[in-house]
Protein backbone atom coordinates (compact mmCIF):
# COMPACT_ATOMS: atom_id res chain seq x y z
CA UNK A 1 0.00 0.00 0.00
CA UNK A 2 1.33 3.42 -0.91
CA UNK A 3 -0.01 6.95 -1.13
CA UNK A 4 2.07 9.36 -3.20
CA UNK A 5 1.81 13.06 -3.98
CA UNK A 6 2.96 13.87 -7.50
CA UNK A 7 3.71 17.46 -8.48
CA UNK A 8 3.04 18.45 -12.07
CA UNK A 9 2.28 21.78 -13.73
CA UNK A 10 1.95 23.59 -10.40
CA UNK A 11 -0.54 21.02 -9.07
CA UNK A 12 -0.35 18.39 -6.34
CA UNK A 13 -1.99 15.13 -7.38
CA UNK A 14 -2.60 12.36 -4.86
CA UNK A 15 -2.21 8.78 -6.08
CA UNK A 16 -3.45 5.86 -3.97
CA UNK A 17 -1.61 2.71 -5.07
CA UNK A 18 -2.49 -0.75 -3.81
CA UNK A 19 -1.28 -4.20 -4.80
CA UNK A 20 1.96 -5.85 -5.90
CA UNK A 21 4.41 -3.45 -7.56
CA UNK A 22 5.01 -5.81 -10.49
CA UNK A 23 1.55 -5.19 -11.91
CA UNK A 24 -0.20 -5.44 -14.27
CA UNK A 25 -1.34 -1.90 -13.62
CA UNK A 26 -4.80 -0.34 -13.61
CA UNK A 27 -5.43 3.40 -13.42
CA UNK A 28 -8.73 4.36 -11.78
CA UNK A 29 -10.34 7.74 -12.52
CA UNK A 30 -13.45 8.84 -10.65
CA UNK A 31 -16.15 11.18 -11.95
CA UNK A 32 -16.69 14.92 -11.61
CA UNK A 33 -16.09 15.90 -8.00
CA UNK A 34 -16.10 12.28 -6.87
CA UNK A 35 -13.65 10.54 -4.56
CA UNK A 36 -12.13 7.07 -4.47
CA UNK A 37 -15.22 5.98 -2.50
CA UNK A 38 -17.44 6.02 -5.61
CA UNK A 39 -15.29 3.54 -7.53
CA UNK A 40 -13.97 1.58 -4.54
CA UNK A 41 -15.98 -1.59 -5.38
CA UNK A 42 -14.42 -1.75 -8.86
CA UNK A 43 -10.94 -0.81 -7.57
CA UNK A 44 -11.12 -3.67 -5.08
CA UNK A 45 -12.38 -6.04 -7.78
CA UNK A 46 -9.41 -5.18 -10.02
CA UNK A 47 -7.01 -5.93 -7.16
CA UNK A 48 -8.75 -9.27 -6.60
CA UNK A 49 -8.08 -10.01 -10.27
CA UNK A 50 -4.35 -9.42 -9.75
CA UNK A 51 -3.96 -5.77 -10.76
CA UNK A 52 -1.97 -3.10 -9.01
CA UNK A 53 -4.47 -0.23 -8.79
CA UNK A 54 -3.63 3.47 -8.84
CA UNK A 55 -6.50 5.83 -7.98
CA UNK A 56 -5.54 9.25 -9.33
CA UNK A 57 -7.30 12.27 -7.82
CA UNK A 58 -7.48 15.34 -10.04
CA UNK A 59 -6.28 18.66 -8.58
CA UNK A 60 -8.88 20.13 -6.25
CA UNK A 61 -10.77 16.85 -5.97
CA UNK A 62 -8.16 15.61 -3.52
CA UNK A 63 -5.50 18.20 -2.76
CA UNK A 64 -5.29 21.96 -3.33
CA UNK A 65 -4.77 23.97 -5.44
CA UNK A 66 -7.83 23.69 -7.62
CA UNK A 67 -7.66 23.27 -11.37
CA UNK A 68 -7.34 26.42 -13.44
CA UNK A 69 -9.46 26.94 -16.54
CA UNK A 70 -6.42 27.33 -18.78
CA UNK A 71 -5.23 23.80 -17.91
CA UNK A 72 -8.58 21.98 -17.65
CA UNK A 73 -9.36 20.89 -21.21
CA UNK A 74 -9.88 17.16 -21.67
CA UNK A 75 -6.69 16.82 -23.70
CA UNK A 76 -4.78 18.56 -20.90
CA UNK A 77 -6.33 16.37 -18.20
CA UNK A 78 -5.31 13.33 -20.28
CA UNK A 79 -1.75 14.69 -20.44
CA UNK A 80 -1.80 15.26 -16.67
CA UNK A 81 -2.84 11.66 -15.95
CA UNK A 82 -0.20 10.32 -18.35
CA UNK A 83 2.47 12.48 -16.68
CA UNK A 84 1.44 11.18 -13.25
CA UNK A 85 1.55 7.59 -14.53
CA UNK A 86 5.05 8.19 -15.85
CA UNK A 87 6.22 9.60 -12.51
CA UNK A 88 4.98 6.56 -10.59
CA UNK A 89 6.59 4.19 -13.10
CA UNK A 90 3.53 2.94 -15.01
CA UNK A 91 4.35 2.40 -18.69
CA UNK A 92 1.02 0.85 -19.71
CA UNK A 93 -2.25 0.14 -17.97
CA UNK A 94 -5.88 -0.80 -18.10
CA UNK A 95 -7.88 2.37 -17.38
CA UNK A 96 -11.16 2.27 -15.49
CA UNK A 97 -13.07 5.55 -15.54
CA UNK A 98 -16.49 6.68 -14.39
CA UNK A 99 -18.26 9.66 -15.98
CA UNK A 100 -15.63 12.42 -16.27
CA UNK A 101 -12.98 9.79 -15.54
CA UNK A 102 -14.27 7.73 -18.45
CA UNK A 103 -14.04 10.75 -20.73
CA UNK A 104 -10.43 11.34 -19.69
CA UNK A 105 -9.70 7.65 -20.27
CA UNK A 106 -11.10 7.94 -23.80
CA UNK A 107 -8.96 10.99 -24.54
CA UNK A 108 -5.88 9.18 -23.22
CA UNK A 109 -6.64 6.26 -25.52
CA UNK A 110 -6.95 8.59 -28.52
CA UNK A 111 -3.80 10.55 -27.66
CA UNK A 112 -1.61 7.58 -26.72
CA UNK A 113 -3.22 4.26 -27.65
CA UNK A 114 0.00 2.31 -26.97
CA UNK A 115 -0.31 3.16 -23.27
CA UNK A 116 -3.79 1.66 -22.91
CA UNK A 117 -4.06 -2.13 -22.62
CA UNK A 118 -7.80 -2.00 -21.96
CA UNK A 119 -10.68 0.38 -21.25
CA UNK A 120 -13.38 -0.13 -18.63
CA UNK A 121 -15.83 2.74 -19.03
CA UNK A 122 -18.70 3.32 -16.61
CA UNK A 123 -21.19 5.84 -18.06
CA UNK A 124 -18.39 7.86 -19.70
CA UNK A 125 -18.70 11.41 -20.92
CA UNK A 126 -17.11 12.51 -24.24
CA UNK A 127 -18.76 9.94 -26.49
CA UNK A 128 -21.83 11.85 -27.67
CA UNK A 129 -23.76 14.99 -26.79
CA UNK A 130 -26.29 13.74 -24.28
CA UNK A 131 -25.25 15.35 -21.00
CA UNK A 132 -28.10 16.41 -18.72
CA UNK A 133 -29.82 19.60 -19.96
CA UNK A 134 -28.74 21.57 -16.88
CA UNK A 135 -25.18 21.38 -18.23
CA UNK A 136 -26.22 24.19 -20.57
CA UNK A 137 -26.87 26.38 -17.54
CA UNK A 138 -23.47 25.55 -16.04
CA UNK A 139 -21.90 27.00 -19.21
CA UNK A 140 -23.55 30.40 -18.84
CA UNK A 141 -21.24 32.80 -16.96
CA UNK A 142 -23.40 34.18 -14.13
CA UNK A 143 -25.88 31.31 -13.92
CA UNK A 144 -23.13 28.71 -14.00
CA UNK A 145 -21.21 30.39 -11.20
CA UNK A 146 -24.38 30.49 -9.08
CA UNK A 147 -25.15 26.82 -9.68
CA UNK A 148 -21.58 25.62 -9.23
CA UNK A 149 -20.93 27.05 -5.80
CA UNK A 150 -19.62 25.37 -2.64
CA UNK A 151 -22.12 23.55 -0.47
CA UNK A 152 -21.89 21.12 2.41
CA UNK A 153 -23.14 18.23 0.31
CA UNK A 154 -25.51 17.20 -2.46
CA UNK A 155 -29.13 17.34 -1.34
CA UNK A 156 -30.95 14.00 -0.90
CA UNK A 157 -33.60 15.19 -3.38
CA UNK A 158 -31.01 15.92 -6.09
CA UNK A 159 -29.30 12.60 -5.41
CA UNK A 160 -32.55 10.64 -5.76
CA UNK A 161 -33.79 12.48 -8.84
CA UNK A 162 -30.65 12.95 -10.93
CA UNK A 163 -28.04 10.44 -9.82
CA UNK A 164 -29.80 7.27 -8.69
CA UNK A 165 -32.10 4.92 -10.57
CA UNK A 166 -35.36 3.42 -9.39
CA UNK A 167 -33.64 0.29 -8.06
CA UNK A 168 -31.98 2.18 -5.16
CA UNK A 169 -33.93 5.45 -5.11
CA UNK A 170 -35.93 4.50 -2.01
CA UNK A 171 -33.05 2.78 -0.24
CA UNK A 172 -32.59 5.23 2.64
CA UNK A 173 -29.57 3.42 4.02
CA UNK A 174 -27.81 3.61 0.65
CA UNK A 175 -28.71 7.30 0.25
CA UNK A 176 -27.34 8.17 3.69
CA UNK A 177 -24.11 6.26 3.01
CA UNK A 178 -23.53 8.20 -0.22
CA UNK A 179 -24.34 11.55 1.41
CA UNK A 180 -21.93 10.90 4.29
CA UNK A 181 -19.05 10.59 1.82
CA UNK A 182 -19.95 13.62 -0.32
CA UNK A 183 -18.22 16.91 0.47
CA UNK A 184 -18.41 19.94 -1.83
CA UNK A 185 -15.42 21.99 -0.69
CA UNK A 186 -14.37 25.24 -2.33
CA UNK A 187 -11.37 23.72 -4.17
CA UNK A 188 -13.49 20.90 -5.56
CA UNK A 189 -16.16 23.28 -6.85
CA UNK A 190 -13.54 25.57 -8.43
CA UNK A 191 -12.07 22.56 -10.22
CA UNK A 192 -15.52 21.53 -11.45
CA UNK A 193 -16.15 25.05 -12.77
CA UNK A 194 -12.75 25.07 -14.48
CA UNK A 195 -13.51 21.80 -16.29
CA UNK A 196 -16.97 22.96 -17.39
CA UNK A 197 -15.77 26.35 -18.62
CA UNK A 198 -12.58 25.10 -20.29
CA UNK A 199 -14.41 22.48 -22.37
CA UNK A 200 -16.99 24.56 -24.19
CA UNK A 201 -17.16 26.74 -27.29
CA UNK A 202 -16.44 30.47 -27.27
CA UNK A 203 -19.12 32.46 -25.47
CA UNK A 204 -20.67 33.88 -28.65
CA UNK A 205 -20.98 30.39 -30.11
CA UNK A 206 -22.35 29.09 -26.84
CA UNK A 207 -25.41 31.31 -27.13
CA UNK A 208 -25.88 30.33 -30.78
CA UNK A 209 -25.78 26.65 -29.81
CA UNK A 210 -28.00 27.04 -26.75
CA UNK A 211 -31.06 25.62 -28.56
CA UNK A 212 -29.07 22.73 -30.07
CA UNK A 213 -29.12 19.57 -27.90
CA UNK A 214 -25.60 19.03 -26.63
CA UNK A 215 -24.19 21.92 -28.64
CA UNK A 216 -21.99 23.11 -25.78
CA UNK A 217 -20.35 19.66 -25.67
CA UNK A 218 -18.99 19.79 -29.22
CA UNK A 219 -15.48 20.76 -28.12
CA UNK A 220 -14.76 17.60 -26.10
CA UNK A 221 -16.84 14.78 -27.57
CA UNK A 222 -14.77 12.37 -29.64
CA UNK A 223 -17.31 11.71 -32.38
CA UNK A 224 -15.74 9.81 -35.27
CA UNK A 225 -12.43 9.47 -33.42
CA UNK A 226 -13.94 6.65 -31.33
CA UNK A 227 -13.25 4.39 -34.30
CA UNK A 228 -9.52 4.78 -33.61
CA UNK A 229 -9.99 2.72 -30.45
CA UNK A 230 -11.20 -0.39 -32.27
CA UNK A 231 -8.04 -2.34 -31.38
CA UNK A 232 -8.23 -1.60 -27.65
CA UNK A 233 -10.21 -4.15 -25.60
CA UNK A 234 -13.17 -2.16 -24.29
CA UNK A 235 -15.93 -2.76 -21.76
CA UNK A 236 -18.74 -0.21 -21.44
CA UNK A 237 -21.25 -0.37 -18.57
CA UNK A 238 -24.23 1.97 -18.22
CA UNK A 239 -27.44 2.40 -16.25
CA UNK A 240 -30.70 2.45 -18.22
CA UNK A 241 -32.01 5.33 -16.05
CA UNK A 242 -28.89 7.50 -16.20
CA UNK A 243 -30.16 11.11 -16.21
CA UNK A 244 -26.72 12.68 -16.38
CA UNK A 245 -25.33 10.96 -19.49
CA UNK A 246 -27.80 8.97 -21.56
CA UNK A 247 -27.14 5.27 -22.09
CA UNK A 248 -27.91 5.94 -25.76
CA UNK A 249 -24.28 6.97 -26.09
CA UNK A 250 -23.29 3.34 -25.58
CA UNK A 251 -24.46 2.67 -29.14
CA UNK A 252 -21.65 4.94 -30.41
CA UNK A 253 -19.08 2.54 -28.97
CA UNK A 254 -20.86 -0.49 -30.35
CA UNK A 255 -20.93 0.99 -33.86
CA UNK A 256 -17.30 2.12 -33.78
CA UNK A 257 -15.96 -1.05 -32.18
CA UNK A 258 -18.06 -4.17 -32.81
CA UNK A 259 -15.70 -6.14 -30.55
CA UNK A 260 -16.42 -3.93 -27.54
CA UNK A 261 -18.55 -5.35 -24.74
CA UNK A 262 -21.51 -3.09 -23.94
CA UNK A 263 -23.97 -3.83 -21.12
CA UNK A 264 -26.81 -1.72 -19.73
CA UNK A 265 -28.24 -2.35 -16.24
CA UNK A 266 -31.99 -1.87 -15.85
CA UNK A 267 -33.22 0.49 -13.14
CA UNK A 268 -29.74 1.93 -12.50
CA UNK A 269 -28.75 5.60 -12.65
CA UNK A 270 -25.51 7.52 -12.97
CA UNK A 271 -24.01 6.20 -9.74
CA UNK A 272 -23.72 2.78 -11.34
CA UNK A 273 -20.38 1.95 -9.61
CA UNK A 274 -22.20 1.99 -6.26
CA UNK A 275 -25.78 1.22 -7.28
CA UNK A 276 -24.91 -1.96 -9.17
CA UNK A 277 -21.45 -2.78 -7.82
CA UNK A 278 -21.87 -6.56 -7.92
CA UNK A 279 -23.31 -6.48 -11.46
CA UNK A 280 -20.48 -4.24 -12.66
CA UNK A 281 -17.79 -6.35 -11.00
CA UNK A 282 -19.13 -9.55 -12.56
CA UNK A 283 -18.85 -8.01 -16.02
CA UNK A 284 -15.34 -6.71 -15.23
CA UNK A 285 -14.20 -10.17 -14.11
CA UNK A 286 -15.63 -11.77 -17.27
CA UNK A 287 -14.07 -9.08 -19.48
CA UNK A 288 -10.72 -9.60 -17.81
CA UNK A 289 -10.88 -13.36 -18.27
CA UNK A 290 -11.95 -13.24 -21.92
CA UNK A 291 -10.07 -10.21 -23.27
CA UNK A 292 -7.39 -8.94 -20.88
CA UNK A 293 -5.77 -11.89 -19.15
CA UNK A 294 -4.13 -13.08 -22.37
CA UNK A 295 -2.27 -9.75 -22.60
CA UNK A 296 -0.32 -10.30 -19.39
CA UNK A 297 -0.56 -13.97 -18.35
CA UNK A 298 2.81 -14.07 -16.61
CA UNK A 299 2.17 -11.28 -14.10
CA UNK A 300 -1.16 -12.38 -12.72
CA UNK A 301 -1.67 -13.79 -9.26
CA UNK A 302 -2.97 -17.34 -9.07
Amino acid sequence: MKDAIVEFGGYRIRVRSRGAARGPHALVLAGMGETAFTVEPQTRALRDLGYTTHVIELPGFGLAPALRKETARFSQLADLVLAVANKIGVESAVILGHSLGGGIALHIAVQRPAFVTGLILLAPVALGRSLVWTYKLFCLPLIGRALLRPSKSVSPRYLRYFLIGSGRRNDDRFIKRVLRRDRQGAAKVRSMRAIVWANQPAIWRRFLLFALPGGEQMTFTLGGRVGALANIPTLVLWGSQDRVISARDAALVRRANPKAEVHVARGVGHLLPLEAAEWANEHIARFDALQLKQLHPDTRSA
